[in-house]
C-alpha cells in the first residue's frame, strides 16, 4: 500500500512537472511570437493609377497584417524607381515594362515577379494654338516625351501607325510633371505620357487643349521587379507582399469609391481627375503570355531604332520568376515557360 502511495506521488509530481513545462513552453513561444518585429521592406511606387492597389494595401495596413513594415517612396516615374532598385535603396519596385526592357540589354540581375493587368492609361495631348489639328499637322512640332519609358514607346508606335517617323518631330525629354508645366507655358506643342499627366495637362489647358486619337495603342505592362538575390533569399517576404496586393485588388473591386479616395490622398492626384477612369481599370495580378510578347515587342522596337547597340532580343523567360506568385495564387500564372 505504501509502495502504491509512493507511486501515486511520483505520478502526480511527474504530471505537475510536465504541465509546468508545457505552460512555460507555450508562454515562451507566445512571447517570442509577440516580440518578433515586422520585417522592413522598402518599396518604390509612383502616382500613376496603376499603383492604386499598392497604395490601398499601404493605407489599409494590409502589409502590416502580413508582418511587413513597408516604407513607400513615390517617384515621378517607374524608370526612377527601377534606378533606385539597382542602386540598392529599395527592395521592390513597380515600373512599366519599357525601362525593364532597356535594362535587360545590359544586365540580368533582376526578376519580374508579377504584372498588374490594367486598362489603357496612355494618351497624347496637344495645344490647339500650336497648329496641331491631328496626325497630319504634327511634323516639326515640339513633342514632350520621357525617353526610355513607355511614353517613348507609345509615341513611336503612334508615329509608325500614322506613317510618320521620330525624325519628323522635335523631341523634348521631360518627366511627367515637367511636361505638364511645359505644355501649359507653350514650351512644347504636344505630350505623350501615361495617366495622370495627360489628364492634368487637359485640366490646366482648358479649351486650348485636346486629345489626339490613340485608341489603337496600349503600350507596356506594369510589373513588379526585385533583384534576383533578394528573390532567392526572401521568397516568404515577397509572398507576403503579393498577398497584401491581392487583398487590395479585391478591396478595390468591392469599394471603388473608397479606393479612389485612398489613391488620391497618397498619390496627390486630384479625385476629379481620377473619377472618369478609376472604375474602368479592372486590376488583376498575374503573369501571362501577353507579358512575354510585350517585352519582346519592345525589345525589337529598341533594336530597330538603334536605341541600343545590341542586336539580339533577350530571352525574357530568364527575367520572369513565376514561382512566388504561383505559390500565392496558382491561377494567376498562365505564362508558358517551356519547361
Amino acid at each position: 500500500m505504501e509502495k502504491l502511495s509512493k507511486a501515486k506521488k511520483i505520478l502526480v509530481i511527474s504530471l505537475s512537472c510536465s504541465i509546468i513545462f508545457l505552460v512555460s513552453f507555450i508562454f515562451i513561444d507566445d512571447s517570442v511570437g509577440q516580440s518578433k518585429s515586422p520585417t522592413a521592406v522598402r518599396f518604390a511606387s509612383v502616382p500613376a493609377i496603376v499603383e492604386a492597389p499598392s497604395h490601398v494595401a499601404f493605407q489599409k495596413k494590409y502589409f502590416n497584417e502580413q508582418g511587413l513594415d513597408l516604407s513607400i517612396e513615390i517617384n515621378p516615374d517607374g524608370k526612377t524607381s527601377l534606378t533606385h532598385l539597382f542602386e540598392g535603396t529599395v527592395d521592390i519596385a513597380a515600373v512599366m515594362g519599357t525601362p525593364v526592357v532597356y535594362s535587360s540589354f545590359d544586365r540580368s540581375d533582376f526578376y519580374i515577379i508579377a504584372k498588374m493587368e490594367h486598362a489603357k492609361i496612355h494618351s497624347a495631348i496637344a495645344r490647339k494654338d500650336s497648329g496641331i489639328t491631328g496626325k497630319n499637322s504634327i511634323k516639326g512640332k515640339r513633342i514632350a516625351v520621357m525617353l526610355g519609358t513607355s511614353g517613348h514607346f507609345f509615341l513611336d508606335s503612334w508615329l509608325i501607325f500614322n506613317q510618320l517617323t521620330p525624325s519628323e518631330v522635335d523631341l523634348v525629354n521631360l518627366n511627367g510633371p515637367e511636361a505638364v508645366k511645359a505644355i501649359e507655358k507653350g514650351d512644347v506643342d504636344a505630350m505623350f505620357y501615361w495617366f495622370p499627366f495627360p489628364n492634368m495637362a487637359k485640366k490646366v489647358l482648358g479649351d486650348i487643349g485636346f486629345e489626339l486619337s490613340s485608341n489603337h495603342h496600349v503600350p507596356g505592362s506594369w510589373v513588379i521587379v526585385v533583384k534576383k538575390d533578394y528573390a532567392h533569399k526572401n521568397p516568404e517576404i515577397i509572398k507576403r507582399f503579393l498577398k497584401a496586393i491581392l487583398k487590395a485588388v479585391n478591396f478595390i473591386e468591392k469599394e471603388p469609391e473608397a479606393s479612389m479616395r485612398i489613391h488620391s490622398s497618397l498619390s496627390g492626384v486630384d479625385a476629379s481627375i481620377l473619377s472618369n477612369i478609376f472604375t474602368q481599370m479592372d486590376f488583376r495580378l498575374c503573369l501571362d503570355q501577353e507579358l512575354l510578347l510585350d517585352l519582346e515587342d519592345q525589345a525589337r522596337w529598341i533594336i530597330r531604332y538603334g536605341y541600343t547597340a545590341h542586336k539580339k532580343v533577350p530571352n525574357y523567360l530568364n527575367y520572369i520568376y513565376p514561382d512566388i506568385l504561383k505559390a500565392v495564387n496558382p491561377e494567376a500564372v498562365t505564362l508558358i515557360s517551356g519547361d
